[in-house]
């Protein structure tokens, strides 16, 4: 469901305004909103966590206050923020000290026997994640939410809360299902986050050959996602694009022949 800001932000019986923000976005949201007088309260969630030393680049948690709900929808619906991370936001019945500490304790995750940072706060990763959430993940991970709007360039996505959804905080860490998993592997974010991260270590590994693929600029990244299309057709997890699977693209299609310092790499 897609809705426009002013639609969602007026169903007030569903709580108090809540914002996630990202204030590496550029540019950084939470400067508008204090321009604008919107925030009633705020806070770095990092701050008192094991991620306090992060500072105040991690995201900031925002109540807004309902008295400028209105003016704030008509801006925000003019599309004030050209980086698509800015935020997210949601309704929640819940006090602001449990909005707190709910999201102090999920900014880390289990994540294949490890640690993880869950950047949540970022649209890109919510507009795939909470979509695909199941009861039980709303039950935990989702807990204070009754809805929430998700921007993206292709309109608000607008998510409710799965009426068979209770409230059972996990005891430690959350460890997201497969299903999350799937979904996130599957979406166009994770494709584009995977050749992103590749051509930068490609430049990094083979700076030279890296220069010759890029002309004109553009074209590199262009021969990556085209060699992740072939290992797809051919049934191959590009989640972890490498260096030989790339080179050997490269001479199938005779786009590079033996150039110095790739013969080992295949």
């Amino acid at each position: 469901m897609t809705m426009t800001w002013r639609e969602w932000m007026v169903n007030v019986r569903q709580g108090d305004v809540y914002f996630l923000l990202n204030r590496l976005a550029h540019p950084d949201p939470t400067d508008l909103f204090y321009r604008n007088d919107w925030i009633d309260e705020a806070i770095p969630l990092y701050a008192g966590t094991p991620l306090s030393h992060l500072g105040t680049t991690g995201p900031w948690l925002v109540r807004a206050k309902w008295q400028t709900l209105s003016g704030m929808a008509e801006q925000l619906d003019t599309m004030p923020f050209s980086d698509n991370s800015w935020g997210w936001a949601y309704h929640s019945l819940n006090n602001w000290e449990e909005q707190v500490a709910h999201w102090q304790k999920y900014q880390l995750i289990w994540f294949e026997e490890e640690e993880r940072v869950l950047r949540l706060f970022d649209p890109r990763v919510a507009g795939v994640l909470i979509p695909a959430c199941k009861p039980a993940d709303w039950a935990s991970l989702l807990m204070p939410l009754a809805d929430c709007c998700i921007p993206s360039p292709q309109g608000n996505k607008v998510v409710n809360r799965l009426l068979s959804a209770g409230n059972s905080p996990v005891p430690s860490r959350f460890e997201p299902g497969v299903h999350l998993k799937e979904a996130w592997n599957q979406s166009a974010q994770a494709r584009k986050n995977v050749a992103d991260n590749f051509q930068i270590t490609f430049w990094e590994t083979y700076p030279d050959l890296a220069l010759a693929l890029d002309e004109p600029p553009g074209r590199l990244l262009s021969l990556i996602n085209r060699s992740m299309d072939d290992y797809e057709n051919d049934l191959v997890d590009v989640v972890w694009l490498r260096n030989d699977m790339f080179l050997r693209y490269l001479k199938h299609h005779n786009l590079i022949e033996n150039y110095p310092g790739t013969a080992d790499a295949i």
